[in-house]
């Protein structure tokens, strides 16, 4: 990696990259962390939506769509991860899914700056991951609130 290399943001959410570690690097810590202790875990359901809607390249627009609903139930809505895996079961046995995360059209990348983003959150200790994991899902969420869902287009 060119020292260059280095200084450039993340080309899907703009995120400077902490040293050498790259919002790819940074995500898989955090799923290692969430994986392993429950303590940071209890955000996972934050964590995955927040940053699929950061690096759409990872959706179909399709997809993108679904996981801003997904943030939506579980920030407004209150939903847990348990009712939410429930929920998902109930639609795909009364109603086949008529579309693909991550086939199909491309999701668009997003034309302005996250407030916040996976490098603002702390790895060090669980508490601090897990009030960083849900300011970080909230502010995604506001910065999404002026698209029409319906394309990736402003209102």
């Amino acid at each position: 990696m060119t020292q260059r290399d280095e200084v450039l943001p993340c080309p899907e959410c703009g995120a400077q990259p902490a040293g050498e570690a790259t919002c790819t690097d940074r995500y898989h810590a955090c799923m290692a962390l969430e994986l392993t202790n429950p303590d940071y875990g209890a955000v996972h359901h934050f964590t995955v939506p927040a940053y699929m809607l950061q690096h759409p390249s990872r959706l179909s627009a399709d997809g993108w769509r679904a996981m801003a609903q997904i943030l939506h139930e579980f920030l407004v809505g209150g939903v847990s991860p348990a009712r939410m895996r429930q929920l998902v079961r109930q639609q795909q046995k009364n109603q086949p899914k008529s579309f693909s995360m991550v086939k199909g059209r491309a999701a668009e990348r997003p034309s302005w700056t996250w407030r916040k983003t996976i490098m603002d959150v702390r790895l060090d200790d669980p508490t601090s991951y897990c009030a960083d994991v849900r300011t970080w899902a909230e502010a995604v969420y506001k910065d999404i609130q002026h698209l029409d869902l319906t394309g990736l287009n402003q209102r």
